[in-house]
């Protein structure tokens, strides 16, 4: 729920012990635990912790889009999980919790830019400190923004378009219901948070901490605009802020061998990995940690095993590419079915408790950049064709000749971020409707585009707190 007032009390819940070595202190209140700059860092950290949660990255935000896009489906081991994703028959009262995680880290973020704002001063602190803080808020509020809009509402280019029903754009901590914005007043917002943390963040890691790919930077505020304006349609925008991302050199793409789990000498389970731009980093002692309630337990035949990967996905790959590789079985009891090796548990422990979450990779930003070039954009000495090899390449894969089409691209972009949480997305943001052949359901083995259920209802507890809350089209009450 918003409550945006319940949300105040929980500001200062325990941050990530394993970036600041400590937690806030539970005891204070907000203007005094906010007094000081240690408290304001204090306040950020907290604000990150969150997006670990199991509702957000920690798990099923990254689960749902790949078990309603097609490239998962659910486990011949299965402890009963995402069969509501998997069949799309979400309602109000089995829907997405990443409506509680993400407006609480708002309120957090808030809470923190409300005093810097408000002309926090203290003795040895300089204003470049403060606004780089402020930055990582305004990060994490458009992020926090971004992905509800994406579950939530049908994509900006589709339908009504920006006149479409958002979600609340929430600027301030305070006791309130508020009423949806509409979805060009929510991407307004995410732009403005992300165009000032581009302004206001380092090009380094404002922080140590156990992983530097966890703290936003410029280049991660870069990378979410290029995402962003790719959502919008907005091809130049988009193929210009990849670019940067790209030209900074310092994202290089993974080679064939780096491209499979640490276990054997790869990249997948390591903290900061070559591509990795922004990352949430997992970790035991975070206050949000979800104990074997995560990614790599969930997508593990030796855990829960309960997200497996379908064959639609699998069978895009040609023989020689590597990440066809990332792939396995689990004979003998189970040599038909397939898990993605994605999440194959942190090094060097191996635990399949813990494992970070990739949220931005530089192949994203070549993929957004051949998109966007395909559908008009124009970057000087770069194409669409040259882009996409730049990543076959790096995978042994056969590359295109003569050129590329916008299927290429769309196919492209499966075989490369499958499991990162981006297929039921890239879909509806292009219109497609989801075709499943490898599918274990009664029902809904397609889904037609367009169709009331792209965008999720909004959960049942918001709706009965909140008068001024109004629930998406076609789902109970609504008709």
């Amino acid at each position: 729920m918003i409550l945006v007032g319940i949300l105040a009390l929980l500001v200062f819940l325990t941050a990530c012990e394993d970036f600041l070595y400590r937690e806030p202190r539970l005891s204070q209140t907000k203007e005094l635990t906010l007094s000081k700059y240690e408290g304001l860092e204090a306040g950020v950290i907290g604000a990150y912790a969150l997006i670990y949660d199991t509702w957000w990255y920690g798990r099923d935000f990254v689960v749902f889009a790949d078990m309603r896009g097609g490239n998962a489906k659910i486990g011949p081991i299965s402890s009963g999980r995402y069969y509501t994703e998997y069949l799309w028959n979400n309602t109000p009262q089995a829907t997405a919790w990443l409506w509680q995680d993400a407006y609480i880290v708002i309120a957090r973020a808030n809470n923190v830019l409300e005093v810097i704002e408000g002309g926090f001063e203290e003795p040895g602190v300089e204003q470049e400190d403060l606004d780089v803080l402020a930055g990582e808020c305004k990060f994490l509020r458009a992020l926090a923004h971004f992905d509800l809009a994406r579950m939530f509402c049908q994509p900006i280019t589709q339908g009504t378009g920006a006149n479409q029903l958002g979600v609340p754009v929430v600027l301030r901590t305070e006791n309130a219901l508020p009423a949806r914005n509409t979805l060009g007043e929510v991407y307004e917002q995410i732009l403005k948070d992300l165009l000032d943390a581009e302004e206001d963040l380092p090009l380094t890691p404002a922080r140590a901490g156990s992983d530097p790919k966890a703290w936003a930077t410029k280049y991660t505020a870069q990378a979410l605009l290029a995402r962003v304006y790719l959502y919008m349609g907005n091809w130049q925008k988009a193929a210009e802020y990849a670019s940067k991302v790209i030209d900074s050199g310092k994202f290089p793409l993974y080679t064939a061998a780096q491209y499979t789990t640490w276990d054997k000498d790869g990249v997948w389970g390591i903290d900061a990995a070559p591509e990795i731009i922004f990352e949430v980093y997992g970790a035991e002692g975070n206050a949000a940690h979800n104990n074997w309630d995560g990614m790599a337990y969930i997508s593990n035949p030796t855990g829960y095993g309960d997200v497996a990967a379908s064959k639609d996905v699998y069978d895009l790959f040609e023989d020689g590419d590597v990440r066809k590789g990332m792939f396995r079985n689990h004979p003998p009891d189970y040599v038909d079915a397939l898990w993605s090796l994605k999440y194959p548990g942190k090094a060097p422990e191996g635990s399949i408790r813990i494992e970070n979450i990739p949220v931005l990779r530089v192949s994203e930003m070549y993929l957004t950049r051949a998109e966007a070039i395909k559908n008009g954009a124009s970057v000087s000495g770069v194409t669409a064709l040259s882009d996409i090899n730049e990543i076959r390449n790096h995978r042994n894969a056969t590359p295109y000749v003569g050129d590329v089409t916008l299927e290429d691209i769309y196919k492209e972009r499966r075989m490369e971020l499958n499991f990162e949480g981006h297929e039921v997305y890239d879909l509806s943001r292009t219109g497609r409707s989801l075709t499943r052949v490898d599918f274990d359901g009664a029902v809904n083995r397609n889904i037609p585009f367009p169709d009331y259920r792209w965008a999720l209802p909004i959960p049942q507890q918001e709706m009965d707190a909140n008068e001024n809350m109004v629930q998406n089209p076609g789902y109970a009450g609504t008709e």
